[in-house]
């Protein structure tokens, strides 16, 4: 099938240590034709014809793979507060699934019964590994 081929191309990791940005393409050479912004720090780029993603913009990287004593930091994803809720589910779909999902790990944060926010943080990759 045509999508199984896209996915074994391989992720392609560029880190602009000048900027502390990393660029991870999911399908190098492919150009999105739409983006999310999950939060200030994170843009997912999309095919938004095929509701997949192309790309994941990292900003201030070093700050999103930081450890704290108890674990990773994590990061609520505000940037889907302004989506539809049709569009919204989407995304979600979208970043609990590969290849994002190997790279920004979803969970939920539930402040009350009646409310919970969505965040995610970083996993870093084995590449970029200190």
């Amino acid at each position: 099938m045509y999508e199984s081929k896209k996915m074994e191309k391989k992720i392609i990791y560029h880190y602009d240590k000048d900027i502390d940005i990393l660029y991870i393409s999911f399908f190098p050479g492919e150009k999105a034709t739409s983006a999310v912004e999950l939060n200030d720090n994170m843009l997912l780029r999309l095919n938004i014809q095929e509701n997949r993603a192309i790309g994941l913009t990292l900003m201030d990287f070093s700050v999103l793979i930081q450890l704290t004593n108890m674990g990773p930091r994590q990061f609520p994803l505000t940037g889907l507060d302004n989506l539809e809720m049709e569009w919204r589910e989407k995304i979600i779909e979208i970043i609990t699934s590969p290849p994002v999902n190997t790279v920004l790990k979803l969970s939920v944060y539930v402040p009350s019964i009646t409310e919970s926010i969505p965040i995610a943080y970083v996993e870093r990759p084995y590449s970029l590994a200190a």
